[in-house]
């Protein structure tokens, strides 16, 4: 996965948002007023603390709402506090949630995944695994993970995908006729589909937003349809033939 490509679209979309706000607060069309310098600083903290929460980064999460506090100090009635008492307070918070949750802050997930005794199976940061069925769901938030399907009679596939990475391999699914519907429901992160090279695809119901579909290599015939249905929204959807 290129990690970068998540990062460009979130500075991307601040610095149109930054430039939207711009206008509006000059041409006085907002019910409210914000300066310059408050308008850039919210863009830039507001992506890092999203930021910091895609890659599971507790520093960078606290520190973002730290900083955005220091900027709308006024508002809030806080001016008292900035900058040091609310820095200093920010860096306690880390280290004290640092102690009490060692190995992870963030929550774990788990995704239909059966866990065996010979098997730690926690899914954290990032997971692996391999899944059978007719109808498969895939679930990932927040998160990066790896499935690959080897149903032997597969009819449907249900991603729903949200700030973070998934990575789905078909190459080893025997499909139950010709089609098979994959229902994508993906924002702000990438999906990857790998595909064997016979299987053809159908993306007219698929709804792509902000977003883009890149499908790699061709289909040299002979299997059934990927009927892609749903939608992507400020995401990338990249299929590859293998």
């Amino acid at each position: 996965m290129r990690k970068h490509k998540i990062r460009e679209l979130f500075w991307g979309l601040a610095f149109v948002a930054a430039a939207v706000f711009l206008v509006l607060n000059q041409l006085h069309l907002l019910t409210f007023h914000l300066g310059i310098g408050t308008i850039i600083w919210t863009i830039v903290f507001g992506v890092c603390l999203i930021e910091s929460a895609v890659n599971k980064s507790l520093f960078g999460a606290i520190f973002s709402i730290a900083f955005l506090l220091i900027v709308y100090a006024k508002p809030l009635h806080i001016v008292k506090l900035v900058p040091w008492t609310i820095l200093i307070a920010a860096l306690l918070l880390y280290i004290g949630f640092t102690m009490i949750f060692k190995k992870s802050f963030w929550p774990k997930f788990y995704f239909g995944y059966k866990k065996d005794d010979s098997d730690q199976g926690d899914f954290t940061e990032s997971s692996t695994s391999t899944i059978e069925g007719e109808d498969i769901v895939i679930n990932q938030h927040l998160s990066s993970v790896s499935r690959y399907v080897h149903s032997q009679n597969l009819r449907r596939v249900t991603v729903n995908s949200s700030l973070g990475e998934a990575e789905i391999y078909l190459d080893q699914a025997k499909p139950a006729g010709a089609f098979i519907t994959m229902d994508i429901n993906a924002s702000l992160g990438e999906v990857e589909i790998y595909i064997p090279k016979s299987w053809k695809i159908d993306s007219r119901r698929l709804d792509v937003t902000l977003g883009e579909l890149e499908i790699n290599g061709e289909s040299t015939g002979g299997g059934p349809t990927l009927v892609l249905t749903g939608q992507s929204r400020l995401g990338e959807l990249e299929i590859y033939y293998v």
